[in-house]
């Protein structure tokens, strides 16, 4: 199987889900590294454009962290690395990804 096809089933369930702006993170997908974040993030854009969800990539190396703390409060599915959902689980006001 090869890695778009994984990546295809690994967001899958997420497809289905009917989430709106107003209802908030409701999926969280960490990675290991911002290459595969970026990879994954291509595949849920390219697969997902037929759906209403809001989506961001969070990964180090970002120089817009300001901009992504106004935002991420707003998004239903977040892909990221563990050093940016981290800094944004001590920096970002009212986030919340209970």
């Amino acid at each position: 199987m090869d890695g778009a096809r994984k990546t295809y089933h690994v967001l899958e369930k997420l497809y289905r889900e009917r989430w709106g702006p107003e209802d908030g993170v409701g999926s969280i997908i960490i990675s290991p590294t911002r290459e595969l974040a970026g990879q994954l993030f291509d595949v849920l854009k390219a697969v997902g454009k037929h759906h209403n969800f809001s989506d961001g990539l969070l990964i180090g190396g970002c120089k817009d962290v300001d901009m992504e703390k106004e935002r991420v409060n707003e998004l239903n599915i977040l892909i990221c690395t563990p050093g940016r959902l981290l800094q944004h689980m001590d920096e970002t006001p009212n986030f919340d990804c209970s």
